[in-house]
């Protein structure tokens, strides 16, 4: 093989171990559950006094082990009694309990071995912790304003999440353009709220999709805007009140007229068609009667001499 060749190669295999090590592995884990790492490395037991071990991350020492010393005195304060010792038995592991969004980065596990009185590294793991927190189901909400012309005004909100979100509205799979979309972080837990809201002028039955994206997961809920029913003008409620009506008052004049031909009828005397007041009076004593013979002799004496003088 060519000089040239060789060094080209190994060249390339610093720059590989450089940025992207071949010792590593990447794992994703939610907020608030324990997340366990693996070192991939095991000591022999007999040979525990010649090693020792730490877990960091960065400059920050997450757990350690060193024969017949305690190493909770450099531990980095973010992960002091959050971490389980080194499990010497299974590949070096340790588990963060109770993760948190800050607890998201690379970890190196380095072993090192007394050889010749001196520690020299002799393995060295990187795992890569990606930090998921689920979004609650999205909340859609609608508000139709009529002032100045039919709009729907709609939003869709969610939160607890992590890492940060897209929002995007969908129109059977078409993106729609949001009126205003808001992200928020919690500055304590690092957590995400995203709100967004989209203004639609449509008249149709409208289908929408509110879709949320984070990482590699998502949430969506749905929604459809209904057209307002077309109402449709009946007489038949006025037709049963127009009749009610005419026999509410037909039976009124009824009973007014049939109370009124009851009352003329109790009017009427017993014994004839007249009242007291047109009844013939009766004369009291023979003075009256006699007063009321007189002119009545008077008359037909009168008659009896015009009916002489003629003959």
């Amino acid at each position: 093989m060519p000089q040239s060749m060789l060094l080209l190669l190994m060249l390339l295999w610093f720059l590989l171990s450089l940025f992207c090590p071949g010792s590593g592995q990447i794992l994703v884990a939610r907020v608030n559950e324990p997340a366990t790492f693996s070192c991939d490395y095991d000591i022999p037991k007999k040979e525990m006094a010649n090693y020792r071990v730490y877990w960091q991350k960065g400059e920050k020492v997450v757990q350690t082990y060193v024969h017949g010393k305690k190493g909770e005195d450099i531990f980095h304060s973010p992960f002091v009694n959050r971490t389980t010792p080194i499990d010497l038995t299974k590949n070096l592991s340790v588990t963060i309990l109770s993760l948190q969004v800050a607890d998201e980065g690379i970890y190196e596990c380095i072993v090192q071995k007394m050889v010749g009185g001196q520690y020299k590294r002799v393995h060295k793991h990187d795992v890569k912790l990606s930090i998921r927190a689920d979004f609650s189901d999205p909340i859609i909400n609608t508000n139709k304003e009529e002032s100045p012309f039919p709009t729907w005004r709609i939003t869709c909100s969610s939160g607890k999440g992590y890492p940060q979100p897209n929002l995007f509205w969908l129109n059977n799979g078409k993106e729609l353009t949001s009126h205003n979309t808001t992200i928020f972080q919690d500055p304590t837990t690092k957590l995400y709220d995203i709100k967004s809201e989209l203004h639609v002028n449509q008249s149709n039955n409208f289908s929408l999709t509110c879709l949320i994206k984070y990482g590699d997961f998502q949430v969506s809920a749905n929604n459809t805007l209904r057209k307002d029913p077309v109402t449709v003008a009946t007489f038949q409620p006025l037709i049963i009140a127009s009749i009610v009506i005419s026999i509410c008052f037909s039976l009124i004049a009824l009973i007014l007229c049939l109370n009124r031909f009851h009352c003329q009828f109790c009017k009427q005397p017993e014994d004839g068609l007249y009242s007291d007041a047109e009844r013939p009076t009766v004369a009291a004593t023979e003075e009256e009667a006699n007063e009321l013979v007189s002119p009545l002799t008077h008359v037909e004496s009168t008659a009896t001499s015009e009916k002489t003088a003629s003959v």
